[in-house]
């Protein structure tokens, strides 16, 4: 089930570790596929809250598989364009805790070639429809990237209607290596992290009624594309209405749909974006590339290597199939 309560801290400062970008804003673009993961309880407490370099978060044996969730990107149909103006991707989040059912949550923001401005949210229980919309920043963002911006709107939820005035921060706030194992999978990768908090006070009738708090944390390896591991904190508190609560959900990437077994890419693509030459490093040896693009289209095979020329592409959206020991592993990979 969904963790009812605020978590307290597990981490340790490590040695130096090789820092990259954060090369998107939650998938890709419009209409690529779905990013699956596991759903995750921690069975000790979690530390989020300390940032800088050369962190180490390890969450060994800590971490226990508790469904299945999936993360989309897709443009927002006529409905969602006239309760969010001025957007022009949809984040949607799908949960599917085991024995709760599924429930889900949508972003809603504007990318104009990498600079995002987020439009709205809807939660299960609560919606905010943003009139000043807020900037999160031109991605790729770098270590030490930090903006704040205004927002405002209306809401609706709890069966109430009113407005809201807040802020909402984006930083890449630090980095270093993620470690984490789950049941008899474990990975242990650099990572650089974005946060985003957004806080606002609820008003109905001109009168304060309460305030909620998001915050989001995504952990970026160097393939850059989907982070590998999500946490998001939602607070809200409504006096008048009743209302305390604090809902945290744990995702790690790279569930398998339909069972508690969980699996990791061992091998890594980078760099990615990639230019020319795309390298490939991992436990197992190479022993065959496919490179297809958004239509099926095979544009490339290989046999073996850890270096493949990939400068005849054309610009856009392709999915790599890597055959290793590891079995068959399928990332995305951007051409510029």
């Amino acid at each position: 089930m969904k963790i009812k309560l605020l978590l307290s801290a597990l981490f340790i400062s490590g040695a130096a570790f090789a820092q990259q970008p954060v090369n998107w804003f939650y998938n890709l673009s419009p209409n690529i596929g779905s990013d699956t993961y596991t759903l995750v309880n921690p069975s000790a407490p979690l530390n989020e809250t300390t940032s800088g370099a050369n962190i180490t978060w390890n969450f060994n044996d800590i971490l226990v598989s508790a469904g299945s969730s999936s993360a989309q990107t897709s443009a927002p149909t006529a409905d969602q364009l006239a309760d969010f103006p001025n957007t022009n991707a949809v984040g949607n989040n799908n949960y599917n805790y085991t024995g709760e059912g599924v429930s889900e949550s949508h972003i809603f923001f504007n990318n104009l070639n990498g600079a995002i401005t987020l439009t709205g949210v809807t939660l299960p229980d609560v919606s905010l429809y943003y009139t000043n919309t807020a900037v999160v920043g031109t991605f790729p963002l770098q270590y030490g990237y930090s903006n704040t911006d205004t927002t405002s709107g209306t809401f609706t939820g709890y069966g109430s209607d009113g407005t809201f005035t807040g802020t909402i921060e984006a930083s890449v706030d630090a980095y270093g290596l993620f470690s984490q194992n789950i049941e008899s999978s474990s990975t242990s990768v650099p990572v650089t992290r974005l946060k985003i908090v957004q806080e606002v006070a609820l008003f109905v009738s001109g009168f304060p009624v309460g305030n909620a708090t998001q915050t989001i944390y995504t952990y970026h390896d160097a393939t850059g594309i989907a982070p590998i591991f999500k946490s998001t904190t939602t607070h809200i508190t409504a006096p008048f209405l009743s209302i305390d609560e604090t809902t945290a959900i744990y995702e790690v990437y790279g569930a398998t749909l339909g069972t508690d077994k969980y699996k990791l890419n061992k091998t890594v693509i980078a760099p990615n974006p990639v230019a020319d030459v795309l390298h490939f490093a991992g436990d197992k040896a190479v022993t065959g590339v496919t490179i297809t693009d958004a239509s099926g289209r095979v544009v490339l095979q290989s046999k073996a290597g850890n270096d493949i020329a990939v400068s005849h592409l054309s610009a856009g959206i392709y999915y790599v199939a890597v055959q290793s020991g590891n079995g068959t592993e399928v990332q995305k990979m951007i051409k510029r």
